[in-house]
């Protein structure tokens, strides 16, 4: 009984030491995760730090990339409210939507600070005085942010390219802000894994020739290479006939000068179907030249999978991959 005092005295003095020499001292439980700190931006678009003593508990999320990434990983019963879906949530992620609060209108800054939350995950667009104001504004309340990368965090797409990586990024430093890394990792993966295989595919064959457009009336919108919808084909070893120098808009002429191999239009929910996106295409005569009309290489992709699309990443590179590559997914 002695030596069993003696050991739990030195076992007590070495941890009173170890606080005096500012040792991190654990949970009871080992939780060795906390704290965290990731790099997020303010409305300047300058880098922050923010750290995380804990996972956060009320969370307040906007936009269609925050609200299913924050699903995906199991993370519904942390969300209060949410706003700001462009369309229907993802098929695999609407069972768990339907239990959380969604609002079909944006609160007010007030509300939203009514709710309490501690965290909050929104786009770049969401922090301007119009609405939540800066993350300055939120930190003097105790409530960290995160702002969607490709959102416009850190700039101007012609400094800062929209990428795939970006995407990975969101997720995984999410899964670190909740700990629940193995889940985002997992999401990250399933995307490298795609392109891997993609990449293997197509390794020492020519590249196809594709455009990414977005019929704006009298001009098209074009995906180059510093956008999101125009990174994912290049990735999957796609060569850009329009865009690979810069996105400025394009007439019909230009389309044709190009006449790209495979030919992308935008649709997004609410205002274009896929099918409408492809027929304003297939059904001009004006185009009837083109390659892609000809072999029936015009295809349709959902905006949600080519801008801040979070979990949806996957799903444009999956548009991408079969109509690319069809015979890769026989």
């Amino acid at each position: 009984m002695k030596n069993m005092k003696t050991v739990v005295g030195m076992l007590c003095l070495a941890g009173i030491l170890s606080l005096g020499m500012g040792t991190t001292v654990f949970a009871e439980d080992g939780d060795s995760h906390y704290p965290v700190t990731i790099t997020t931006y303010n409305y300047e678009n300058e880098p922050i730090e923010m750290t995380f003593e804990k996972a956060p508990e009320k969370v307040f999320a906007y936009a269609n990339s925050n609200i299913e990434e924050l699903l995906a990983l199991g993370l519904g019963d942390k969300i209060v409210a949410a706003c700001g879906l462009d369309g229907d949530v993802r098929e695999d992620l609407k069972d768990e939507f339907d239990k959380i609060q969604y609002m079909d209108t944006k609160p007010s800054k007030e509300e939203v600070v009514a709710m309490e939350p501690d965290f909050i995950a929104a786009w770049y667009s969401s922090f301007d005085d119009d609405w939540l104001s800066d993350v300055s504004f939120w930190q003097e309340r105790d409530v960290n942010t995160y702002m969607s990368l490709n959102s416009a965090a850190k700039g101007p797409a012609s400094e800062f390219p929209r990428t795939i990586e970006d995407e990975y990024e969101d997720i995984l430093n999410l899964g670190k802000i909740f700990d629940c890394e193995d889940k985002a990792e997992e999401i990250v993966d399933q995307m490298k894994g795609e392109i891997d295989k993609v990449k293997e595919h197509v390794e020492g064959t020519d590249p196809l020739s594709v455009a990414v457009l977005e019929d704006e009336g009298d001009s098209f919108r074009v995906y180059g290479t510093e956008t999101l919808g125009g990174n994912i084909p290049e990735t999957l070893g796609a060569e850009l006939k329009l865009g690979a120098e810069n996105s400025e808009n394009v007439g019909a002429e230009d389309l044709i000068a190009a006449d790209p191999d495979v030919l992308f239009m935008i649709n997004y929910d609410g205002f274009m179907t896929a099918d409408e996106a492809i027929a304003d295409i297939t059904d001009n005569p004006a185009y009837a030249s083109l390659s892609a009309v000809k072999n029936n290489k015009v295809f349709s992709v959902n905006l949600n999978e080519v801008y801040c699309s979070g979990v949806r990443t996957y799903d444009g590179i999956m548009t991408f991959a079969k109509a690319l590559y069809p015979d890769l997914y026989e």
